[in-house]
């Protein structure tokens, strides 16, 4: 009898189970909520790949800025031709709102300038060599200097500063006065002076576009 009892306990409890899981699963339809069985299973991170790095190579460094006329520094070189000119300093001109720079230049077995400024809307370049045998006095408005006339452009007083190696007997930077004459064939005549100190750089005028520049980042890396 007992057993019997017992029995009909647990039958009466199962069926109770079963019917509070109806319920409840009505519920959850009737409330439109439906539960993914795949929710109730940890998530899953989503594996990082990770390329391998191949021995023996590197990242290919960036290409440093490529120079121009307006902004030549010490190390760059400029072309010209078959002549490769490594700029060793530079002498920068200030006068007023006015600027314009003279660059030393070693070629190896030749030592030489040159020069940029705006003119006229353009780049004004020239290549001189520093000379001897100026006249000493008033220039005035011309002057006749190895078997060339020079007719005066332009003189004035300008600031200078220096950068870099440019020679001991060219500006050690300071106020001079300065001067600049034209001769024929895109011939050029500067003059500065100094304090008690004259010279003068003599040479011709180039076209911009015929001189090519190269970055002297590694060479300034070097210093």
């Amino acid at each position: 009898m007992l057993f019997f009892l017992a029995l009909s306990a647990l039958a009466a409890a199962t069926f109770g189970s079963v019917v509070l899981y109806q319920r409840g699963e009505k519920r959850r339809l009737s409330d439109g909520g439906v539960v993914d069985p795949r929710l109730m299973l940890p998530e899953k991170k989503p594996a990082i790949s990770v390329k391998p790095k191949k021995a023996g190579r590197s990242e290919p460094p960036k290409a440093a800025d490529e120079p121009t006329l307006e902004t030549l520094s010490r190390g760059d070189i400029v072309v010209d031709g078959d002549d490769d000119w490594l700029v060793t300093g530079t002498i920068a001109y200030r006068e007023e709102k006015d600027t314009w720079a003279l660059h030393a230049l070693d070629g190896g077995t030749r030592q030489r300038f040159l020069e940029v400024r705006q003119r006229g809307g353009g780049l004004d370049v020239s290549f001189v060599d520093l000379v001897d045998g100026l006249p000493s006095g008033q220039l005035l408005q011309g002057l006749s200097f190895r078997g060339q006339s020079f007719a005066l452009d332009v003189r004035g007083d300008a600031r200078t500063s220096v950068d870099g190696e440019v020679g001991q007997r060219v500006s050690s930077g300071g106020v001079l006065a300065w001067a600049r004459y034209s001769g024929g064939g895109g011939s050029l005549l500067l003059v500065e002076d100094e304090g008690a100190a004259r010279r003068a750089f003599l040479g011709n005028r180039v076209p911009p576009s015929s001189l090519s520049l190269m970055s002297g980042e590694l060479n300034r890396q070097q210093d």
